[in-house]
């Protein structure tokens, strides 16, 4: 998952957070980012590092930082935009600043995702095509662990204003919707009579003390999801998927403790769940086709009408 809404900043934010991190890794005189002679937009430092890569062994030379920055949350360096056309054109750039002596080492920053060995492919082609031989690529990984490791640049950089108070990993239930979705075909469809939601007793005051307002209840829970709870609960219920069961719990579980601690964020509960779908939603990939959109939304309602969720009426 990403534990900061990177994606939200704009690229000028992004390169100010990449300048903020690189003054801890590798020293105070690292510069902000400025146009360049050849119209990109570098940061650098010159020196040995305090930090980078290691503490035990860090590197000392010309050190020039780029800063790529999208707005797409599920965006990957192994995106051909990303690995073939920018690359394509920094290739040159780099060459030329290698050749007149102005660089040795080279760190690309971005908050993509590190995938299909991405981490050693593309240093390993900018190397080969430019001559440097000191190339990293720091993807949206090393960008969170830099921002757990020095809390201080979350709330310099203000991405604590823009950070979900729910906080949860979304592996788990994205890996019980995507079998679910997978399988469905296989689910019995005959209506459970010994599990009516609709007549679930508890309900009307679950959504009083919650605050979920009888309009999103009525018309978008009980109209568009429910139909599908007993597909979903017979899913959970097979032996045969007590893993995908585990999963499930394990994320409604951590879903409700954050839910509560962060209860006052949210006017009504229909915004608490509507952004829990969107967590989901922007943190997984797998989510992104319009059937498990509706899935994914079916499951957190399903959390909340089966009291996984959300305080229980008496």
């Amino acid at each position: 998952m990403s534990r900061f809404p990177i994606h939200q900043l704009h690229d000028t934010e992004f390169e100010d957070l990449v300048t903020l991190i690189c003054r801890q890794i590798l020293g105070i005189s690292v510069t902000s980012f400025a146009p360049g002679r050849d119209g990109g937009k570098d940061a650098k430092f010159e020196g040995m590092a305090v930090a980078f890569p290691s503490t035990t062994s860090p590197a000392s030379g010309k050190f020039i930082i780029q800063a790529k920055h999208t707005a797409n949350p599920v965006a990957s360096c192994s995106d051909p935009e990303f690995e073939t056309t920018l690359l394509n054109k920094e290739i040159t750039k780099i060459k030329r600043q290698f050749d007149e002596g102005r660089l040795t080492h080279y760190i690309l920053f971005t908050n993509r995702r590190k995938t299909g060995g991405a981490e050693d492919r593309i240093p390993d082609r900018i190397k080969a095509e430019t001559g440097v031989q000191n190339v990293w690529l720091r993807g949206l990984e090393d960008v969170e662990r830099d921002l757990l490791h020095y809390p201080g640049i979350v709330k310099l950089s203000g991405l604590d204003k823009l950070r979900s108070p729910i906080q949860f990993v979304p592996d788990d239930i994205r890996d019980v919707i995507v079998a679910f979705h997978k399988h469905r075909s296989a689910i019995a469809t005959a209506f459970d009579s010994q599990h009516d939601f609709r007549d679930y007793p508890g309900l009307p005051r679950k959504n009083e003390i919650n605050g979920l307002t009888d309009t999103y209840f009525n018309e978008y829970i009980l109209a568009d999801s429910e139909p599908r709870f007993p597909e979903i609960r017979r899913f959970l219920q097979n032996p045969r998927n007590w893993e995908f069961a585990e999963q499930y719990h394990a994320t409604a579980n951590e879903l409700k403790g954050q839910i509560i601690t962060h209860r006052e964020q949210f006017i009504t509960f229909d915004e608490a769940l509507e952004h829990v779908y969107q967590l989901m939603h922007e943190r997984s990939s797998e989510l992104q086709s319009a059937p498990r959109r509706i899935l994914t939304k079916v499951f957190i309602h399903y959390m909340y009408v089966n009291c996984d969720i959300g305080e229980k009426g008496s």
